[in-house]
């Protein structure tokens, strides 16, 4: 990072955070005694309080199938790692080699000298931490709860007893960040847990020194370094849920039940601090709402497990995200594509690629109840049934929605969509609220009115996803840039003004100005605006407005530029991979491949605007799309370019074709082949 960096990082620290971390660092100073052998074990009580859960857990044979097939990959050495394969094979990995660029970071070094930054040195370090998660763990328990297959259990604790030995207390990459400590504790929990009733458990948990050392150290650092101010964000909940869980089913130590509580009062402050009223998640990111949701669940459980429930306020708190969460879902099942995603996992006990969505809010429905209007879910998947098992089951319905909202007011989310899911259910997701959460906003994008629009769950227009964090600056700047968003761009910049690849400048928000028809009628209309430009020159103001016509099965879009002079501006439409274009006069004619054949759409493009197309170009980037995290591909973007008049209106439409002109329409497709 540059100085330039440094300075405006500061910047967005207030006193008390500032004074926060100048106690780190002379604390980090002074714990160099402290690394590896040195670190000051206290007497230790061994004991095992976290239970045991009971063998015949019940899953369907699909998924008992899909979790040892995943194991059986595990045992030969294969795990994926984003779009890598990481190297696990045999009962002693190298715990410091980047499955994606092959690099490999020094081991000895103190955590606070690590350059985890810099990728040339290290590798891509997001990458390196995935996998001393230790997420393979907990699916190699959960096959050896499933099967009582020794195998899956004997290759679960070498890797631990590796990972402990090779990663001695404050030494090396994986010692750097909460969170990873935090996610760690987490997997331990839950690989005793499983793996209990194993001949010899004990002894490689609570009985073994090794482990003895690595619980108290992390332990100890959760405690001493957590998060706080511009940082305290979902770091901060993977970081309590990991020392509450851990506290509570490992109380081996004098400090034990103090870190318990602190990890509980810290979890039910942020449930309510990181949680808008409405209850989405305030990163304004939906793969983050999905991982805080997951992360406070798991500590619930966990606090439940040991008879020390956290407060009935925290778990109606919980409620409300699951309900928010189940109320933005589309017909198949997907969440919103807002802000940042990186797949992150409280805890996985399902092969890698199941929805998280689904299987934390079936773990929440098993819980909390399952509101009515709820959408229909999987049934059994692993995650659900093993934590749904954990936790006593509640019943709050007092302020619960009896209908499913639509209107998100605080996080500023509306959902357009048809009153009843299905195979041609159009579903749309508009933003209009803060930019981010905290000073820095780490996980947002510069996506101010920005929508993402779906047919029968097929993405058509759409946000593109994050695809990386660290090492390529230019890759993090496209996806999270405004042109990459299908919204309004003026004078050749992004709404917020970016200071780093989690650092936001400016914080752009989107204000509501009238909401109609969401719940019920032929019509949605939302009137939003946001003014991100106002001391731009020209004082731009930008309005959208959004109609749904049910019954015509079209969406309109209408931008109007209000300030005091025209301005330049780009108008971005971003289509989903699988979504092939054709230009004709104005017209953008859409296809893509549905359940019964070719799928068609017409948008009507604005008058007034130069209209270009791109597709994965990269000088300038443009015309990309992310599917997961370290994965892209080419998409086709439509631009339209030029000078923006005070009060002109945009006027986009598209109209997704009815039944009875499928059959005519799809062999004027066939034949234009």
């Amino acid at each position: 990072m540059t100085p330039l960096w440094y300075l405006r990082r500061l910047r967005s620290m207030a006193p008390a955070e500032l004074l926060w971390r100048l106690r780190s660092l002379t604390l980090q100073q002074a714990w160099r005694a402290r690394r590896g052998e040195a670190w000051p074990l206290p007497v230790a009580t061994p004991r095992w309080a976290g239970g045991s859960l009971p063998g015949g857990v019940g899953l369907p044979e699909g998924q008992v199938s899909a979790l040892v097939a995943q194991a059986d990959a595990v045992l030969e050495g294969n795990w994926p790692i984003f779009s890598a394969q990481a190297a696990i094979g045999g009962t002693d990995p190298d715990w410091f080699r980047d499955p994606m660029t092959g690099r490999v970071a020094c081991a000895g070094q103190y955590f606070t000298d690590v350059p985890y930054r810099d990728e040339a040195q290290l590798g891509n370090v997001k990458a390196l931490w995935e996998v001393s998660r230790q997420h393979h763990i907990t699916l190699l328990a959960a096959a050896y709860h499933q099967t009582r297959d020794a195998r899956y259990a004997e290759r679960a604790v070498a890797h631990l007893q590796s990972w402990w030995r090779h990663n001695p207390p404050l030494c090396g990459v994986h010692w750097v960040s909460g969170i990873e400590l935090g996610l760690r504790l987490v997997a331990w929990v839950w690989t005793r847990r499983l793996l209990d009733g194993l001949p010899g458990i004990g002894g490689a948990f609570e009985h073994n020194p090794l482990f003895q050392r690595q619980l108290h150290a992390h332990q100890c650092w959760l405690a001493t370094f957590r998060s706080r101010g511009s940082s305290a964000n979902n770091h901060l909940l993977a970081e309590m849920a990991g020392l509450l869980a851990s506290s509570l089913a490992f109380p081996l130590f004098q400090a034990s039940a103090a870190w318990a509580r602190l990890g509980a009062a810290e979890l039910e402050r942020e449930i309510e601090r990181q949680t808008f009223a409405d209850g989405l998640n305030r990163e304004m990111a939906g793969g983050y709402h999905v991982f805080a949701l997951e992360l406070l669940l798991v500590a619930a459980c966990e606090a439940d497990a040991a008879g020390a429930p956290l407060r009935e306020g925290f778990w109606r708190r919980l409620q409300s995200m699951a309900d928010a969460l189940a109320a933005t879902l589309d017909t198949r099942l997907q969440g919103a594509r807002q802000g940042d995603a990186d797949d992150g996992r409280a805890l996985l006990l399902s092969p890698p690629g199941h929805s998280a969505s689904t299987e934390v809010l079936g773990a929440c429905g098993r819980i909390l109840g399952v509101a009515p209007w709820w959408p229909r879910l999987p049934a059994g998947t692993p995650g659900a049934a093993y934590l749904g098992g954990l936790a006593r089951s509640r019943h709050l319905p007092e302020g619960r929605p009896t209908a499913r909202p639509n209107l998100f007011p605080h996080a500023g989310i509306s959902i357009l969509r048809d009153m009843q899911p299905g195979r041609e259910e159009i579903w749309c997701r508009l933003d209009h609220g803060p930019h981010g959460y905290l000073s820095t906003a780490a996980h947002a994008h510069a996506d101010a009115l920005s929508f993402e629009l779906r047919f029968g769950g097929q993405q058509i227009l759409t946000d593109p996803g994050t695809y990386c964090y660290h090492g390529e600056t230019e890759w993090r700047q496209y996806f999270r840039s405004t042109v990459a968003h299908n919204t309004l761009e003026l004078h050749g910049q992004d709404q917020a003004q970016e200071g780093g690849p989690f650092l936001w400048l400016s914080h752009p928000a989107g204000r509501l100005h009238a909401a109609s028809g969401l719940d019920e009628g032929e019509r949605a209309t939302i009137e939003v605006s946001q003014g991100a430009y106002r001391n731009s020159p020209g004082g731009a103001l930008h309005r959208r407005r959004l109609v749904l016509d049910r019954s015509a099965r079209s969406l309109e879009v209408l931008d109007v530029v209000e300030g005091s002079e025209a301005v330049p501006a780009r108008l971005a439409f971003n289509l989903h991979p699988d979504v092939e274009c054709r230009m004709r006069e104005g017209v953008a004619e859409l296809s893509w491949a549905g359940a019964e054949g070719v799928e068609l759409a017409k948008l009507v493009l604005p008058e007034g605007l130069r209209w270009s197309v791109h597709r994965g170009e990269t000088a300038p980037i443009l015309g990309w799309y992310s599917d997961g995290f370290g994965r892209k591909k080419p998409a086709t973007l439509l631009l339209g370019h030029g000078q923006v008049m005070p009060g002109q209106e945009l006027r986009s439409r598209i109209t997704f074709l009815s039944a009875p002109s499928w059959g005519a329409a799809r062999r004027k497709v066939a034949q234009e082949a």
